[in-house]
């Protein structure tokens, strides 16, 4: 057999095993969003005896209805979901399900699983091998491999068939327990079973690791109760139209946008048209429509960050620091609004004005705690512009960090030693890096 064969067999397998735990993503941002997921989860987490202070909640950009928890109390929210379900019930029954796998214990025993099954499959390619070396028969070689990966295959996908069952019934209790029904399960899963058709003969879909969705729905929905907390119902509902809105306006084609809702006055339909009018570079419908909604919810920080948004990318940065300086006064603990904020304040190339802007800018920024590239990178501009070239090259320093680009980090690090003394705080950050770097460490 030849080795290329061999690699080929057990790229299909390892990703398979990969598929099974997430395949890559692409995240997107939304505060909004974000904080809404996060109401909804809080119920459940506490129902769960789940810590509720460290929720990760990451929307991933597909357009399929799927969502995954990870260690660490990481939830992923498809997109596909939100814009698909017809009400927070559903959401909250997805969302339920994927407290339970992490209540259960479910993800860290996927990963010692797959590390099982991966090493049975090694285990199989090594004897498959030496069989096909000593019966000088590839066929011998082949068989074994194959034989091995499709019972590893068939140990995982039973494994996780099972925990998917327990999550269920895990979230069936979450969701007595927190005063709904289960009318958001019956929904969800009747388009699930739609999905499931569509992608049934997919070789590495996810039905292959899932009970059938009739076969779930049924023992779900022999567990029936009413719900008891109608107004956390009716309010949980009502947060999930307005995101819902948002992410259709932000996502979905012109047409859908027009049948759902062109005729529609409310606050949420107009929220929709405000990104469609956006997309299609409508600029002054948008910012029309915009102040319509301001008007409407005067201390609601996601409009005004939105027409701030829509003025910043459309190269009018200086107007657009006002609604972000209202946006952070309504909501001054958000990261995404700061930074916004900063990068209108840097948008000002006017000498008189500039250096006050600059300022402002690293007031801003200097709260946030949580430093992601795009703020270690405002801050290096903020301290350039004024003159600080220490505390300039730090801030490059910690956004290349946090990229992992040790070379530049290591540079940059030099080049602070040379300019502060050595008691200064940022001198003995750069001689940890300079330590970690020389010691081939990972930041």
């Amino acid at each position: 057999m030849k080795i290329k064969q061999i690699i080929f067999i057990i790229f299909l397998f390892f990703a398979q095993s990969h598929y099974a735990f997430g395949q890559s993503v692409s995240l997107i941002r939304d505060e909004e969003i974000e904080k809404a997921i996060h109401e909804f989860l809080v119920p459940l987490f506490k129902a769960a005896n789940l810590d509720t202070s460290n929720i990760g909640i990451n929307l991933v950009k597909d357009d399929s209805i799927n969502a995954f928890a990870t260690s660490g109390l990481n939830i992923f929210i498809n997109t596909g979901l939100l814009m698909k379900a017809s009400s927070g019930q559903e959401v909250i029954a997805v969302l339920a399900h994927e407290t339970g796998h992490i209540s259960g214990g479910h993800i860290l025993r996927l990963y010692d699983n797959i590390q099982i099954a991966q090493r049975n499959t090694l285990i199989s390619v090594v004897a498959g091998v030496l069989a096909g070396l000593a019966s000088g028969s590839p066929d011998v070689a082949t068989g074994m491999l194959m034989g091995g990966i499709y019972s590893a295959q068939g140990v995982l996908a039973g494994y996780r068939r099972a925990e998917e069952s327990a999550a269920d019934q895990t979230a069936v209790s979450l969701l007595k327990k927190t005063g709904h029904d289960l009318s958001g399960f019956a929904g969800i899963m009747k388009k699930l079973k739609t999905q499931e058709d569509l992608y049934r003969d997919d070789n590495f879909a996810l039905w292959q690791t899932h009970p059938m969705v009739k076969e779930r729905l049924e023992l779900i929905l022999q567990q029936s109760f009413p719900a008891q907390d109608t107004n956390r119902i009716a309010r949980e509902n009502k947060l999930f139209d307005r995101i819902r809105a948002k992410l259709i306006g932000f996502l979905a084609d012109v047409k859908t946008i027009d049948r759902l809702y062109k005729n529609d006055d409310s606050i949420n339909g107009k929220y929709a048209k405000v990104l469609k009018y956006y997309r299609i570079m409508q600029h002054d419908k948008a910012q029309n429509l915009i102040d319509e909604l301001i008007k409407l919810e005067p201390k609601n920080p996601y409009f005004y960050e939105l027409k701030g948004q829509m003025l910043f990318e459309t190269g009018n940065g200086v107007k657009a620091i006002s609604p972000y300086r209202k946006a952070v006064e309504l909501n001054p603990k958000s990261e995404l609004l700061r930074v916004g904020l900063a990068q209108a304040l840097l948008s000002d190339d006017n000498e008189e004005t500039n250096k006050a802007l600059t300022k402002e800018a690293i007031d801003v920024l200097t709260p946030l705690m949580n430093e992601l590239p795009m703020i270690w990178h405002l801050k290096a501009v903020a301290y350039g512009r004024l003159g600080n070239i220490a505390y300039a090259n730090y801030a490059l320093m910690e956004y290349n960090i946090s990229l992992n680009n040790k070379k530049l980090a290591l540079d940059f690090a030099k080049k602070i030693q040379k300019e502060l003394p050595e008691t200064h705080p940022y001198y003995v950050r750069a001689s940890d890096v300079l330590s970690i770097v020389s010691e081939n460490q990972k930041f």
